[in-house]
């Protein structure tokens, strides 16, 4: 995301009192005064700054990092990108509308040569910054870097991650840039939305219904989220792509067509009082006492949705994308509304920190993200384990610090330079200051502060391309995986005849109900003398077992085959409930399926009852069955969890091993991204099923 101010944040003067002051910052237009040099994408016509949206960008740029800092806290706080997507809407598409309607062109060049100068200096400074720390720290930030990188310089960040299987879900996963998604999301709507304002700014039949085919546009865009979106998988294709991210900037662009006529009616008079160095000539639409109560009410309405949704609305729940983000973009766009048509409230909102917030709030997003993995991954063995989901404080503190420092220096030297001077002129000026002054002794080149800058500089692109160059291919996570494949294989080859060929000896099902997923019947009166009732059960040995399951139980497959020597394992990467019946009749094709059968399918779906009872009718009679509950911090989890738990009730000779007890017991088992166990984990993981395969094999019963 960025800020979308077309200018420097200089203040304005009136005219003919020399050069603006910096203290009362400004937005610009694109009018060339008469007889003025010309200076590529300078714009020299300066229309006076809308109070309150810096207030309305510190305020979404602070929900965004809180969600980033403390999901649990703010679980909708993700919701802060579509603010500023409708601020970017609405500001790009009022300049270029007012630009049309004074000039009757759009100057295209111009408008990227600004957008350039806008977005550039900040964001190659954070890549490569961020990038010469990631050589330092090492291991799993660099892993991916290239294709990140690639995508930070063309702006297509979001598509990356997509064709990589990135997932934006999770604190502490180690993707470097993932931030860098919503910004390629509004690179490519300055590229192509200019041609598109021309086009209904020109085309008569199209002018005068601007407004609502925009809106439209964002219906569509907002229909095609809905349809992607598959419920219980991972929603990060339909939240990043541009084509159904739309409908935001869709609504603060419909916005500026209703506040902003693209043509000036010859007819009508200027409205008396019109400040004609307003961003909105004329003013706001809406002026009248009935109309500012309406929009006062409505901006409220607003308000209060949006902060239900940043304290509700997960960013993996289907409810944000079945309709939750349109109506948050809606919401947002009446809080816009209120702050264009009550000049007064937009004042309140840029005073004090909250404006001092918002005119840095581009730099404050580019470097929370990188900051907050790469201090989680220095500090990680430091800090110790927490909460899987949650970020240690000192990971907090560390990042909110680095963040805010290093976001203010790079507004003052970076951003704030090149947005008054320009690219070319900011170079200058900084040269002319490292550069010795003529009566200095010696044949220096430049000053000691240069030659500093200049090793720095030299350092953090000597880092960067070893960070590049030696980037591992996976993740510490992926080799963990890669190798429980290798042992599931060699699991799967191992001689058939080593599987029995019939099930237990058990006794037939016992009529009545069924004793419970996780004890052994409680004896009756009749039961067997006490000595043989206590006598212990043993786990039955492995070339008895066979297990079906997801990544969780491949990253375990090592501790698995130690535990249960002879044991059959098929694991799979994101394999979920539904697969779980084909899986069971490939084991049993194969000669697999043997009389203990292990499912460990509860982290990756949602499961219905019917989907247990398909999965269970999978497995088939004479078996007995350990289903394994799931851990993750998804929404699904926790109903799939209970749908495990009813289908053990529901069925003889099924148990229950509960995985997520063990780990909310003891988040350490977990690692980093708070899904796959630790190499203790696995043993952690083993030691649960096992006690699962104890506990079957006391049962007096077998499924149906």
């Amino acid at each position: 995301m960025t800020t979308t101010d077309e200018a420097p944040r200089p203040g304005t003067t009136p005219a003919g009192a020399g050069r603006p002051t910096l203290e009362e910052p400004r937005v610009v237009g694109h009018v060339r005064a008469p007889g003025a040099a010309r200076r590529p994408g300078r714009p020299t016509v300066r229309y006076r700054r809308m109070p309150g949206l810096d207030g309305l960008r510190a305020l979404a740029v602070l929900v965004v990092v809180a969600f980033h800092l403390a999901p649990a806290t703010f679980p909708g706080g993700y919701v802060g990108v579509d603010v500023f997507f409708v601020l970017s809407g609405f500001l790009i598409t009022t300049l270029l509308v007012r630009e049309h309607r004074d000039r009757h062109h759009v100057g295209l060049r111009s408008f990227w040569a600004r957008r350039a100068r806008r977005l550039l200096p900040a964001l190659g400074l954070v890549v490569a910054v961020c990038t010469a720390a990631a050589a330092v720290v090492g291991g799993d930030v660099l892993v991916g870097i290239g294709p990140q990188l690639l995508g930070a310089a063309t702006f297509t960040s979001n598509w990356v991650d997509v064709a990589s299987g990135a997932t934006y879900s999770g604190a502490l996963l180690p993707h470097l840039f993932g931030n860098l998604w919503s910004l390629a999301v509004e690179e490519q709507f300055y590229l192509l939305w200019p041609l598109v304002v021309v086009l209904l700014c020109v085309v008569r039949p199209l002018r005068r219904r601007a407004p609502w085919i925009v809106a439209g546009l964002g219906l569509v865009s907002a229909a095609l989220m809905a349809l992607l979106y598959a419920p219980g998988s991972d929603p990060t294709r339909v939240y990043v792509g541009t084509d159904t991210h739309l409908f935001a900037l869709m609504a603060g662009a419909a916005l500026a067509f209703w506040h902003v006529r693209p043509v000036q009616r010859p007819d009508v008079e200027p409205r008396a009082g019109a400040d004609a160095s307003a961003l909105l000539p004329g003013g706001p639409r809406v002026r009248t006492p009935r109309g500012r109560v309406a929009v006062l009410g409505a901006g409220a309405v607003g308000a209060v949705v949006l902060v239900v949704a940043v304290a509700t609305m997960r960013w993996d729940g289907e409810l944000a994308y079945r309709g939750g983000l349109l109506v948050c973009a809606v919401a947002a766009t009446a809080v816009l509304n209120a702050v264009v048509c009550l000049p007064g409230i937009g004042a309140q909102l840029d005073r004090g920190p909250l404006g001092w917030v918002g005119r840095r709030s581009y730099g404050l997003y580019l470097w929370h993200w990188p900051v907050l993995v790469l201090a989680a991954a220095a500090l990680g063995t430091v800090v110790g384990p927490v909460t899987p989901g949650a970020v240690h404080p000192l990971v907090v503190v560390v990042t909110l610090a680095v963040t805010t420092v290093a976001a203010a220096l790079s507004f003052r030297y970076v951003e704030r330079p090149v947005l008054r001077r320009g690219l070319r002129g900011a170079a200058r000026d900084l040269a002319r200051r490292l550069q010795p002054t003529p009566g200095e002794a010696g044949p220096r080149v430049l000053t000691r502060r240069g030659w500093a800058l200049a090793a720095s500089c030299a350092l953090v692109v000597g880092l960067s391309a070893a960070g590049v160059v030696n980037a591992p291919a996976t993740t510490s996570v992926e080799q963990q995986i890669a190798a429980g494949e290798q042992v599931a294989r060699a699991t799967q080859a191992a001689p058939r005849a080593a599987a029995p060929a019939a099930g237990p000896e058990v006794s037939p099902p016992a009529a009545g109900p069924d004793p419970g997923p996780a004890d052994a019947p409680a004896p009756g009166p009749e039961a067997a003398p006490a000595e043989a009732a206590a006598a212990p059960v043993a786990a039955p040995t492995g070339d008895q077992v066979t297990v079906v399951g997801d990544s969780v139980t491949l990253a375990s497959a090592p501790a698995l085959a130690a535990a249960l020597p002879g044991t059959y394992v098929d694991g799979a990467v994101s394999r979920q409930v539904k697969d779980g019946p084909a899986a069971l009749a490939a084991a049993r094709d194969a000669g697999a399926l043997r009389p203990y059968v292990v499912v460990s399918l509860g982290t990756n779906s949602t499961a219905s009852a019917a989907a247990m009872d398909e999965l269970l009718a999978a497995v088939g009679p004479g078996h007995r069955v350990v289903l394994v509950t799931g851990y993750a911090d998804r929404p699904w989890v926790p109903g799939t969890n209970a749908e495990i738990v009813a289908a053990a009730g529901r069925h003889p000779g099924v148990v229950v091993a509960d995985w997520s007890a063990a780990v909310a017991a003891d988040p350490t088992v977990l690692g980093p991204d708070g899904v796959h166990p630790t190499d203790a984990g696995a043993t952690a993981y083993t030691a649960v099923v096992v006690d699962g395969l104890t506990r079957a094999a006391a049962l007096g019963s077998t499924t149906s």
